[in-house]
């Protein structure tokens, strides 16, 4: 809903700030008074073509601002989807300036933005009816999805099953797309596959096999000086003449003649042993590498050869063993697939037929859902345009058959009118009059409010033609609708005028500085007199005082009623 507005020298509005209600919010005031300019400077601000001409004369720059309140959770999604914080309290504030040279600047919630992306949004949250712009119901791509939200859960069954079975039907037509595509280059397709898979094979690729290999490498490219080194500590410690082991072997030859002597010396024995049986076990260790040092000679060419043999490989194949591995079973799965294409195909081909008859039969009853819920919303906007003094006007939701389906079905859905009876059924962005436009809008919106997301509707031009009886339905209509949704309606008929749930007057005023227009709230008591000049009343008396309290009271005890 729209929360505030603030207008600074748009035509001849110097500065007016305005805070709107829910409900129905009426706007009223003379012939000449500025009406318009407040519709022209919400257009504005909502994205709506805009000259330099709105500039109020000797101002430099013109600029309106708007703070809405977004409460639908859907909008609320479809906004940030656009790129568009919204606030935790759902608050959007709109603001867009136009200076002398022609420059606009625009903005939501502070941030700069295109001024497309301020038109799309505020067209997800307000419609403007009478001048037939930002309306829409005039955009016939709107049209199948509130039938669709008014068919309520019946349809919506239908079309999540509907959507199942059409995301199926595309995987196994993007299947056999590709498997023609690899038909076509099905020879030289396995030729190469059939290549890299033997010469990976063969390769016999296993993940670390390198760095075990560098491992490898770095010890027989110092095995002269590990057999040098560990030869020499073999013979230090065991082999050679004076060696550890053999001096160990002489101190324990000494020590065990003092013990016979000595009996405290035992235990020193048993940690000479000790260290004599380290020795031993360390001196095989050396051994061993040099004997792995010794038989080493022709090795290092062999992992050299093999460290190159990988790095080849791999660097075909995916820069490293398990990305190799990965191409390897990657290219069996496509082999085997491209060899079995020709059955495949033909698999693929009857799970397409059989996909398409489900389909075409779930399009069958969506169509027919559609067109059991569209004769009853017919009937209902039809009676409503008969109240609003339309009596002879005709709606019909057009639902024809298209050649092709998609998730939605195979329908494309119109709303067509006649709004005498007489001229064939058009498309509602035909209908010439603005006031014939909003008592359509207001009929179509009175029946399809609960399944429409759009959270603001700002009639203009609604009373044009009317008086009367079909005032007051007007009024009703509107009352009633304002119930769930925010409604502003500007008017000259004081039955409308004494439906409202908050009244604003555009005033005029002469001064000093010219002329200017201001709106001013109404307080209760303004606003019985508001209706009392809209009845005709050139002079307010107690007479036409008291018919405009009794309006008044009429119009909100029967909105209250219904």
């Amino acid at each position: 809903m729209i929360s505030e507005v603030n207008i600074k020298n748009i035509a001849i509005i110097e500065e007016s700030f305005v805070s709107f209600d829910r409900g129905l919010n009426i706007l009223t005031g003379e012939t000449g008074a500025g009406k318009s300019i407040i519709i022209d400077s919400i257009n504005f601000v909502l994205g709506q073509r805009a000259s330099r001409e709105i500039i109020r004369h000797g101002a430099d720059e013109a600029s309106v601002s708007a703070m809405l309140i977004v409460e639908g959770e859907e909008n609320k999604a479809e906004l940030r989807e656009m790129g568009i914080d919204v606030e935790e309290d759902g608050g959007l504030l709109l603001m867009r300036s136009l200076n002398s040279s022609g420059k606009n600047v625009c903005r939501i919630n502070g941030r700069a933005a295109p001024l497309s992306m301020l038109r799309e949004a505020a067209a997800l949250l307000i419609d403007i009816y009478g001048q037939h712009q930002n309306q829409s119901l005039l955009d016939a791509k709107k049209h199948m999805g509130l039938l669709d939200r008014f068919c309520g859960e019946e349809l919506k069954i239908l079309l999540k099953e509907n959507e199942e079975k059409y995301t199926a039907y595309r995987k196994s037509m993007k299947q056999l797309r590709e498997l023609n595509g690899l038909e076509r280059d099905r020879e030289t397709a396995l030729e190469i596959l059939s290549f890299q898979i033997n010469e990976i094979k063969e390769a016999n690729i296993k993940v670390d096999e390198e760095e075990e290999l560098k491992e490898k490498r770095d010890f027989l490219f110092n095995a002269a000086r590990i057999k040098e080194l560990s030869n020499n500590a073999v013979n230090l410690l065991y082999r050679g003449e004076g060696s550890a082991t053999e001096k160990i072997g002489d101190a324990l030859n000494s020590l065990i003649s003092l013990s016979r002597l000595d009996e405290s010396i035992n235990e020193s024995i048993g940690d000479l042993e000790e260290i004599s049986s380290r020795i031993n076990s360390v001196t095989e260790v050396i051994r061993d590498i040099a004997e792995r040092a010794e038989g080493s000679g022709g090795e290092l060419d062999a992992v050299d050869s093999r460290l190159d043999k990988i790095k080849d490989i791999t660097k075909k194949y995916g820069g490293n063993e398990e990305e190799c591995l990965k191409f390897l079973a990657d290219a069996e799965e496509r082999f085997n697939t491209l060899n079995e294409s020709g059955e495949r195909a033909a698999e693929l081909n009857e799970e397409i037929k059989r996909r398409k008859r489900d389909i075409l039969h779930s399009c069958i009853k969506i169509s027919e859902v559609r067109k059991k819920y569209a004769e009853r919303i017919e009937s209902e906007i039809e009676s409503n345009l008969h109240q609003l003094g339309m009596e002879r006007a005709v709606f019909k939701i057009n639902i024809e058959r298209r050649k092709t389906f998609d998730k939605l079905g195979m329908d494309n859905v119109e709303f067509f009118i006649s709004t005498n009876g007489e001229e064939e059924l058009k498309p509602l962005v035909k209908i010439a009059s603005g006031g014939e436009m909003s008592r359509v809008m207001l009929s179509i919106k009175a029946v399809l409010s609960a399944c429409d997301d759009m959270e603001t509707f700002i009639f203009d031009e609604i009373d044009t033609g009317i008086s009367g009886i079909t005032a007051q339905q007007v009024a009703v209509k509107m009352a009633e609708l304002g119930k769930s949704r925010q409604v502003l309606c500007i008017t000259h008929l004081s039955q409308i005028c004494a439906a409202g749930d908050a009244n604003f007057c555009i005033e005029k005023t002469f001064g000093d500085k010219g002329t200017r227009t201001n709106v001013r709230r109404l307080k209760e008591e303004d606003v019985i007199k508001e209706i009392a000049r809209l009845n005709g009343g050139t002079v307010i008396t107690d007479a036409t005082l008291k018919a405009a309290r009794d309006l008044r009271r009429v119009s909100r005890n029967f909105s209250e009623d219904n």
